[in-house]
């Protein structure tokens, strides 16, 4: 395991210890014995932080008391000043009447201490630099059988911080043996019982774990599990209406939330898994029954790119994804398989490569998540059709070979409307036929259209 690990955190800790024996503790040591590669190490001594710092300044090191409450300091060696890590005190935690930190901390000198206030076991784990592991709770055990399961009490332990919630969940997508995570019965029904305690966490510490979710190797089945335990209800009331609600459609087998729930699960990058979760989340809003007893959901996309927005703006996720997850929302019912290579023209230059891509993976997301087919099985035919539109494009370009200015001059023309009006209707003409492209044969049809030729 011990290889892993970085080289130059295995000389910051191999110095570390020199002085007093310093553990690496945590997420790393679970990583390692998963088989991963942590992205952050944390190490633990029984050195007081004032202690710590005395002694890195005479070692050269740069060292800040990032956690004066909780004895954490950050330091950074002069060779490897890229390379930070975080020493904290060996410690007992108090009440945590915040619903986040610790109202007070005592410094210990026993490693199981520290590690018996830690979340669940498979966190509550130390490593010493010869590669001996400190499990008090079974931590190693749970990861074998790929079980979470909190340190002590469930009920205490999640009500201390209620986050530990959402980390739970985002704890059942992480890979054991090619499965995911389940949760200990305990630490299950404590969050069935007391999900309302997610409503105390900040939207911005909801969305990072929401996130991180939606990153792991089995995020389809921590998403159903944030479902079956009523936390994106409680998160998203627009999520509570499509839970049970019959589509009444022939094309799709399930409810809406789970048609929802199988759609992110095809997604190949964490936007558009949120995408999926979203696409639909207007339907409930939009329900037509026709004189057969179809159901239809016109306009669904305009509701539900207004919802979307919403959901995540809620969850105080930053502008740009808003706003990717909402267009791709909005145009997730493109009739890509009926326009012509004269739309897809259009379409390719004003929303983009990339986006119609997203869309195009949306679309095969949608399909096979309603339970009624396989694949989509037009996708060659667009693609074909696509490619074509694109060839014929060629070194011509989707955008006209003249602005504002070459209109102006031909036309005698002020700016103003009149001029984005000429350019609209060059731009139609290039749509239907790119080798047109030219500034000569654009000059000529609008002198054609002037009565000048």
């Amino acid at each position: 395991m011990l290889t892993k690990i970085p080289q130059p955190i295995r000389v910051i800790w191999q110095t570390l210890t020199q002085e007093s024996q310093t553990f690496l503790v945590g997420g790393a040591v679970r990583d390692l014995l998963l088989g991963e590669i942590p992205h952050d190490y944390d190490f633990a001594s029984a050195r007081p932080p004032a202690e710590v710092i005395r002694w890195a300044h005479l070692q050269g090191w740069q060292a800040i008391l990032t956690g004066a409450a909780f004895g954490t300091v950050t330091l950074r060696h002069p060779a490897y000043p890229n390379w930070p890590v975080e020493l904290t005190t060996f410690r007992l935690d108090g009440a945590y009447k915040d619903s986040r930190h610790p109202d007070d901390v005592q410094f210990s000198n026993n490693i199981v201490d520290d590690l018996s206030r830690r979340d669940f076991t498979m966190n509550a784990l130390a490593m010493s630099i010869d590669g001996q592991v400190v499990d008090p709770f079974e931590g190693q055990t749970d990861l074998r059988n790929g079980v979470i399961k909190t340190v002590g009490d469930a009920a205490v332990r999640l009500r201390e911080d209620p986050l530990r919630i959402w980390r739970a969940v985002r704890f059942v997508g992480k890979d054991h043996g090619g499965q995911p995570f389940t949760l200990a019965p305990e630490t299950q029904n404590q969050i069935q019982q007391n999900g309302l305690w997610v409503l105390r966490i900040s939207p911005e510490r909801q969305r990072d774990e929401l996130w991180k979710l939606l990153g792991t190797p089995h995020f389809d089945h921590a998403l159903r599990t944030a479902d079956m335990l009523g936390l994106l209800s409680l998160v998203w009331p627009e999520w509570a209406a499509t839970r049970g609600f019959a589509q009444h459609n022939r094309h799709h087998a399930y409810p809406v939330h789970v048609h929802l729930l199988a759609t992110a699960a095809h997604g190949s990058s964490e936007v558009l898994r949120l995408a999926g979760l979203l696409h639909d989340i207007g339907k409930p809003e939009c329900l037509s029954l026709d004189a057969s007893g179809q159901g239809h959901f016109y306009g669904h996309e305009v509701i539900g790119a207004v919802y979307a927005e919403r959901m995540l703006r809620r969850l105080h996720f930053d502008s740009h994804t808003i706003q990717h997850v909402r267009n791709l929302v909005a145009h997730h019912m493109y009739p890509w398989e009926s326009v012509g290579e004269k739309r897809l023209r259009r379409v390719a230059r004003e929303w983009g490569w990339d986006h119609v891509e997203e869309l195009w993976e949306l679309r095969k997301m949608d399909v096979v998540g309603s339970g009624t087919a396989e694949n989509w099985i037009e996708e060659s035919v667009v693609r074909e059709r696509w490619q074509s539109a694109m060839v014929k494009a060629g070194e011509h370009g989707l955008k006209p070979a003249v602005g504002g200015r070459e209109i102006m001059m031909w036309t005698h023309l002020q700016p103003g409307p009149e001029v984005g009006q000429w350019v609209r209707q060059i731009q139609d003409w290039i749509d239907e036929n790119p080798s047109r492209n030219t500034p000569e044969q654009i000059k000529q049809f609008v002198e054609a259209h002037l009565g000048l030729s």
